[in-house]
């Protein structure tokens, strides 16, 4: 079965091109994109009144889907999946393809837990082809050369970044929420802080003043929206950590709104947000998997939701800086190391993350695949390990990469995580490795499997 493409760029690709869904299998599927995608698993997991309904009208077996016990998700028997969650503008909003919210979802199958990262739009990441670049480019870069799928490469940088896999990813087009709410009659939010946003961008790249008082507030869509996305209010509410409450707040009312008893019932309601989520989501889940997901979620408590948010804190790997007038976040020592570990250890948050042992490697190209040791010095870098020279072998012919221990076997874990990084072979014959300068720990030669 293909993944499911809920495209929503109707003028780059033909309709005529895609699968067809009937309306009548479809109209699940909408609520439990809601579940899955939309709200996120912190918001998902927290409410199952829709759960209780769709048991007591036995709604897959009205719809015939049923799926095979033997299928599993992708990560699911390493005992981790991840999916990465993208939202953005969409066509008729300045960058319309930049991503502005970023989300790595981690689940642990066999201990019911999630674990939310909040990736920052402004982290600076290498992105191959493009250099060092804002991470939120990734799917701007990825649809201008592959229209339609600019979220495949955006999972591509955040694996490479993070150094795990990314398994499946969903992208969002936010403009779609402001319809979304407004079908469903809009949505009731407590505004905790009043505050005043004199900076809210507007879609010919000017600015607007909005504001919004403490209390109960039924918002319509563009409110809401508003309400989500200010970045720049008074009295606190200028962090991410704020903006990323009250987006909490509003997923969960709309939440709330659109899963429903009544809008479930509602063929009309039911019919617009089909056709919305037709143009706004995207996605490549298949539909089995979709439904094994709802199984997941079903199971986990809020309890067992953790979620981290990458920032500039006092303490965090991060810093800020402006480059060329753009406001940046890097890494303090330039590699990603300690992140790619805050994000390994996402269900042990009480874990403390140790700087990684200084080992010193050189990197020599065995073959006539221009850039290669470059390139692997990079990811290298970006695992923490001090590259302290590139270049290329006296001879170019290796047809597979050979890492010469020079410490004499002192270092075997990291001889063993080089080689899993790698896929190398292993030499401890110092006597047959090629010169090189004597104060390094490995000799790394290039092979073309890299």
């Amino acid at each position: 079965m293909e993944p499911l493409k809920i495209n929503f760029l109707p003028n780059l690709k033909k309709r005529g091109d895609k699968k067809k869904i009937s309306k009548l299998f479809f109209y699940p599927l909408i609520f439990i994109i809601i579940f899955i995608a939309v709200f996120s698993f912190q918001i998902i997991l927290s409410g199952d009144s829709l759960m209780e309904s769709i048991e007591k009208i036995n709604i897959f077996q009205n719809y015939g889907l049923t799926f095979s016990q033997n299928k599993y998700l992708l990560g699911e028997a390493e005992d981790r999946i991840n999916i990465l969650l993208l939202g953005m503008g969409g066509l008729g909003h300045p960058g319309p393809f930049l991503t502005d919210t970023m989300i790595l979802v981690s689940i642990k199958p066999s201990e019911n837990k999630v674990a939310m990262v909040s990736i920052p739009r402004d982290l600076s990441v290498p992105m191959p082809g493009y250099g060092w670049r804002k991470i939120n480019f990734a799917n701007h870069y990825g649809e201008a050369k592959d229209p339609g799928n600019g979220s495949k490469f955006a999972a591509e940088v955040v694996a490479k970044t993070f150094n795990l896999p990314i398994h499946y990813y969903i992208r969002l087009d936010f403009s779609g929420f402001e319809t979304l709410i407004d079908e469903l009659g809009g949505i009731k939010i407590h505004v905790d802080n009043s505050f005043i946003d004199y900076q809210f961008p507007t879609d010919n790249f000017g600015y607007q003043t909005v504001s919004f008082q403490e209390g109960w507030q039924k918002m319509d869509g563009e409110t809401a929206l508003n309400y989500a996305r200010s970045r720049h209010g008074t009295n606190g509410e200028n962090s991410d950590f704020a903006r990323s409450k009250r987006q909490h707040k509003v997923l969960e009312a709309l939440k709330d709104k659109a899963l429903s008893f009544s809008t479930f019932l509602s063929y009309k309601k039911i019919s617009a947000l089909m056709d919305l989520y037709q143009e706004n989501v995207s996605t490549n889940m298949q539909v089995w998997e979709i439904f094994e997901f709802l199984k997941i979620a079903k199971k986990i408590e809020k309890e067992n939701i953790n979620n981290i948010v990458l920032d500039n804190r006092p303490g965090s790997p991060l810093y800020s800086t402006i480059i060329n007038e753009a406001y940046l976040l890097l890494p303090k020592d330039m590699t990603f190391y300690e992140l790619q570990q805050i994000v390994k250890y996402a269900f042990e948050p009480e874990k403390e993350i140790k700087p990684k042992e200084q080992v010193k490697v050189e990197i020599q190209n065995g073959t006539r695949i221009e850039g290669l040791a470059y390139r692997t010095s990079v990811d290298l870098k970006n695992k923490g390990y001090k590259v302290v020279k590139i270049g290329n072998a006296t001879v170019q012919n290796y047809e597979k990469t050979v890492i010469y221990d020079l410490t004499q076997g002192k270092k075997e874990g990291i001889l063993e995580e080089l080689v899993s990084n790698l896929g190398a072979n292993v030499s401890t014959n110092n006597q047959t490795a090629p010169k090189t300068i004597s104060d390094i720990d490995f000799l790394i030669i290039l092979g073309p499997d890299q």
